[in-house]
């Protein structure tokens, strides 16, 4: 199908956000052979993981300006499912190494069996019947896909809990004497929140707009997009505060 307005925005700007993440995620992670700190590694990994959800949204955009077609529906939901499990390991991994360091061992022993369990989970959904895990209609959108519960349920619970551990780290961050690292802080504080809300409202654009042609929804997709972006941008400067963004902060104090 011929590709709309609302399809080359979502597309674009899905492709921006992950390519923005991408480079911010290894960003980070390059960081450890400058401080010989796991922790950059860690963090680098899972915001690229965050991220994954719209690497599916990507491709198939990319496929469909290059050979017209989408990505097969089983690769999307691959791609953008089976490495969150990673990423929120990563992340609680490198979350108690900053904080809460003596319950390490048993937040990571329960997010690996939880992993192991929505895995199997996933792939047992996917053998039976796919539709149970989610489906593509390209009547409507060539890639946009409409998730069952399970997936809904775990991508709520992944959204939760990054956010909620974020902006506690965030908080101890804004707490101390530090100027820059409140500022650290409080753009971290910023990324959790600003990433949880952009994510919601995406989940929730193709039930609240019911014609992919209504104009009002590719105002959505572009305002959702540019949150999401503007959330990699928060979180690179609440661990790395590249110079330009302080220099920005700082004397807008």
């Amino acid at each position: 199908m011929a590709l709309e307005l609302v399809d080359y925005l979502q597309g674009s700007f899905s492709l921006i956000f992950v390519i923005i993440s991408l480079i911010i995620g290894m960003r980070i992670l390059s960081k450890y052979f400058e401080f010989k700190n796991r922790l950059y590694i860690l963090v680098g990994i899972s915001w690229i993981g965050v991220a994954n959800p719209w690497m599916p949204d990507s491709i198939s955009f990319l496929m469909n300006l290059i050979v017209g077609e989408s990505l097969d529906p089983g690769l999307y939901f691959i791609i953008g499912n089976c490495f969150l499990p990673i990423a929120l390991l990563t992340w609680f991994i490198a979350f108690t190494d900053m904080i809460y360091r003596k319950a390490q061992k048993k937040v990571i022993i329960i997010t690996i069996i939880l992993s192991i369990i929505f895995e199997i989970e996933f792939f047992t959904l996917f053998f039976i019947d796919i539709n149970l895990i989610g489906n593509i209609n390209p009547l409507s959108r060539p890639f946009t896909a409409n998730f069952g519960l399970f997936i809904t349920i775990y991508l709520l619970v992944v959204i939760v809990a990054m956010v909620v551990t974020g902006v506690i780290f965030a908080q101890k961050s804004i707490k101390l004497e530090d100027p820059e690292v409140r500022l650290k802080g409080k753009l971290l504080r910023a990324a959790f929140i600003t990433f949880a809300v952009a994510a919601v409202l995406d989940s929730m654009l193709g039930t609240i707009f019911e014609d992919p042609t209504d104009p009002l929804l590719s105002v959505m997709v572009v305002a959702v997009r540019i949150l999401l972006i503007f959330s990699a941008l928060e979180f690179y400067g609440g661990f790395l505060l590249p110079r330009w963004m302080k220099e920005i902060f700082m004397k807008s104090k």
